[in-house]
């Protein structure tokens, strides 16, 4: 019984931590996608239909910098990890479905509202708002505030 509920208490605070780190890196997601949607990488993933190489999104982005694949490839591994995004291994032979050679990403069903389209996205202009300097400056003024309004109680 004591072993039990020590393994219940190791796995709430494992747990706790899982969240506290989560929240630590809460901006790494939100600035991701708001780089791909600047970068239109969710719009060539819609656009291409099916899964794309790395080298294949950057070439449609109009990348210049020989490392952008890299780049690229870590983003949508960080986008995929948290559904936005699918991805799958490419055999060495260029089929899909495979469990070597490089990641290949396409649209997740949430991309369909980011995307810019004939029908034209709400999602994505508006996760662009949220995510842009004026805005997010915004919060430092409220916060500010807040902390010079604190100061005054205390006179």
């Amino acid at each position: 019984m004591a072993n039990t509920q020590e393994r219940e208490g190791r796995d709430q605070e494992e747990e706790a931590g899982k969240l506290a780190i989560r929240l630590a890196s809460a901006t790494v997601l939100p600035m991701v996608l708001k780089s791909a949607l600047e970068l239109n990488i969710i719009d060539a993933l819609v656009s291409s239909g099916g899964f794309i190489s790395p080298a294949e999104i950057a070439s449609r982005i109009g990348a210049k910098n020989p490392g952008a694949p890299v780049l690229v490839d870590r983003m949508m591994g960080l986008l995929a990890s948290h559904g936005v995004i699918e991805w799958r291994a490419r055999r060495r032979d260029g089929n899909g479905d495979g469990d070597g050679g490089e990641r290949e990403y396409g649209a997740g069903p949430m991309c369909r509202f980011l995307a810019n389209d004939e029908e034209g996205s709400d999602i994505g202009p508006l996760f662009l708002l949220q995510q842009g300097k004026v805005f997010m400056e915004s919060w430092y003024v409220i916060l500010g505030l807040g902390y010079h309004l604190r100061l005054l109680e205390q006179f």
